[in-house]
């Protein structure tokens, strides 16, 4: 399928509550893989670069204060849902991500503005579907990084866990 498309709706759920409407920009998780430097060459490690996300909602909610006061072995769960049409053919976009708030930016700007809370996400966990199909499946704490149902992770976890 050719995913050349217009996205046409989305939402995110904080913990749960969703922001349908409210919702500004969304940065998910850039998958980038560390590269050494060797006689003049780039040799892949096979070793996931820390992953960021960024979410920007227009509404005060204390769930993501909620979201934000979450440390240490309780992270928060962000999903987000969206629908892109291409060809007159419509596909479903899921993604579930669970991480540490690592920064949070101030939702009172100037008088006039929209209200924007803007969260910085630590991802430890992330999983994206496509039409019903998982293109990523990575639980850094775990020792899985599953790529298109590779799982790049599997040898590594057997050696060392």
């Amino acid at each position: 399928m050719n995913y050349a498309a217009l996205l046409r709706g989305k939402d995110v759920f904080v913990e749960g509550i969703g922001f349908i409407g409210k919702v500004g920009d969304i940065e998910l998780p850039k998958i980038s893989f560390k590269q050494a430097d060797v006689n003049n060459m780039k040799i892949d490690t096979g070793v996931l670069e820390p992953m960021e996300a960024k979410l920007t909602l227009n509404e005060l909610n204390d769930i993501l204060w909620t979201a934000v006061s979450k440390r240490l072995k309780d992270m928060p769960t962000f999903v987000v849902k969206a629908s892109a049409v291409s060809d007159g053919v419509e596909t479903s976009i899921y993604v579930e991500m669970s991480g540490w708030v690592s920064e949070s930016e101030n939702p009172v700007k100037n008088v006039g503005d929209a209200i924007e809370v803007t969260l910085n996400i630590n991802v430890q966990t992330y999983r994206l579907e496509i039409d019903g199909k998982e293109k990523y499946g990575i639980d850094i704490p775990n020792y899985i990084c599953k790529i298109d149902g590779v799982d790049t992770y599997e040898t590594l976890r057997k050696h060392i866990m």
